[in-house]
């Protein structure tokens, strides 16, 4: 039996419908406090795709995390927009406009089963995006309320699969890695992460794609992975 359990978020938890950055950032400019005349939205979304070409989807080349105050500023403040709102807000408003998701079907019935064991859990995602967000997400699908923490690389600087991340995570748990099941649903960075912090590394493979790879077991909902818990019980 795990004396604690780790869970990737997208493609875990819960499924990434679809992301709409045209309006997330419709919606930062209609709360800028300044914008020049000359600058729209069209402005913005070249800008951003600049931002991301050259610093955000290179961050799996080096492991390292880039925060979306950060990117957001590289956008902004060079075309010279201005906003007077805190950034946490303008977090939040950005991420409620442009994310979809939806729950994992039985995800939530696991996190309440652990929940009574006295299993504590942990999600560690890979994200630009603080814990206050994919909480807030979580929590309208009733994913939040026994987690013990929420960890995204945007406040830790590295990115899944670097054992700096897992190794901190197990740490908060209060539990050892050796100790410790990781539930993701990429191999490369989940899988190959955990059984390099020594973890033991659960594949969630909703889709039915390739081979285990280097993972302990191999779950295609949350029906598996729990009764592979179940059965370290007996």
């Amino acid at each position: 039996m795990p004396k604690g359990v780790l869970i990737d978020y997208g493609g875990t938890l819960v499924e990434e419908l679809g992301f709409d950055a045209r309006a997330g950032n419709e919606v930062l400019l209609s709360r800028a406090a300044y914008r020049p005349q000359h600058v729209d939205l069209e402005d913005v979304l070249a800008r951003a795709k600049k931002i991301s070409a050259e610093v955000a989807d290179r961050r799996d080349e080096f492991n390292i995390e880039t925060p979306w105050p950060t990117l957001t500023r590289l956008i902004h403040d060079f075309l010279g927009i201005r906003f007077t709102d805190p950034m946490p807000e303008l977090e939040m408003a950005f991420w409620k406009a442009s994310v979809k998701t939806a729950p994992m079907p039985g995800a939530r019935e696991a996190l309440e089963e652990l929940h009574q064991y006295g299993v504590p859990v942990g999600v560690v995602s890979n994200c630009s995006f603080g814990q206050d967000v994919i909480r807030y997400e979580l929590g309208k699908y009733g994913l939040a309320d026994h987690l013990a923490f929420v960890m995204v690389s945007a406040e830790y600087s590295v990115r899944k699969p670097n054992t700096l991340l897992f190794e901190t995570a197990a740490a908060k748990l209060g539990v050892e890695s050796k100790n410790v099941w990781f539930v993701g649903d990429r191999l490369d960075y989940d899988v190959a992460g955990a059984k390099s912090a020594g973890m033991k590394a659960i594949w969630f493979n909703v889709r039915d794609q390739g081979t285990e790879g280097d993972a302990d077991l191999r779950a295609a909902n949350w029906g598996d992975v729990m009764r592979c818990f179940r059965s370290c019980l007996s």
